[in-house]
């Protein structure tokens, strides 16, 4: 499976999963992939080439598949004040470490990791990720503009609440060190 795709979306911080998911379901979203743990690998060079050009290269583990991903910025044209937006392309691959291995060989190195349980909702127009992580619960809302901002709103959210930043910005944001990972998940992939 590969993808091709523009990524229009926001993170909002939420206080109780279980009721944003009730609301989320009585919007008439539907479960599109239940609830798991994921396993995040970002990969840079030594010198953080592709951090710094505002790239990224992610290896995910969740159950018993793998995804590798690249994402980078779109063209200049776009308005990303209140959303992010990153054009990505994604790739399923059957061997976890060898792609490991392979990104290792080509001189990218571990740069961070983060873990989160995850599960995902659409209602064939928008996609809502619910993530539980170890700095937080947040909801993100994928899909056009006008369809973030509305399904935010049916969910009690404002533009105000909107979170543009990734899980490695925010976990520095909230002073933490290290890779953002469970005290209780599998070991580090170093």
């Amino acid at each position: 499976m590969t993808t091709n795709k523009l990524e229009i979306e926001v993170k909002i911080e939420v206080d109780d999963l279980k009721k944003i998911k009730q609301r989320i379901l009585k919007l008439g979203f539907w479960v599109i992939a239940p609830y798991a743990f994921e396993h995040n690998i970002l990969f840079d060079t030594k010198d953080e080439r592709l951090r710094k050009n505002k790239l990224l290269l992610r290896l995910r583990k969740v159950d018993d598949k793998y995804i590798v991903t690249f994402k980078h910025p779109p063209g200049q044209s776009l308005d990303a004040s209140h959303y992010k937006i990153r054009a990505e392309k994604e790739i399923e691959v059957s061997d976890y470490e060898t792609v490991k291995s392979i990104f290792s060989g080509l001189g990218f190195k571990v740069f961070f990791i983060y873990e989160k349980y995850r599960e995902i909702f659409d209602n064939g127009n928008v996609k809502i990720m619910m993530d539980h992580t170890p700095i937080g619960d947040f909801i993100e809302i994928e899909g056009d503009a006008e369809g973030i901002d509305k399904t935010a709103a049916q969910l009690g959210y404002s533009k105000s609440d909107y979170i543009t930043d990734n899980y490695r910005t925010l976990f520095k944001k909230k002073n933490k060190t290290g890779f953002m990972q469970f005290e209780s998940s599998p070991p580090d992939d170093q």
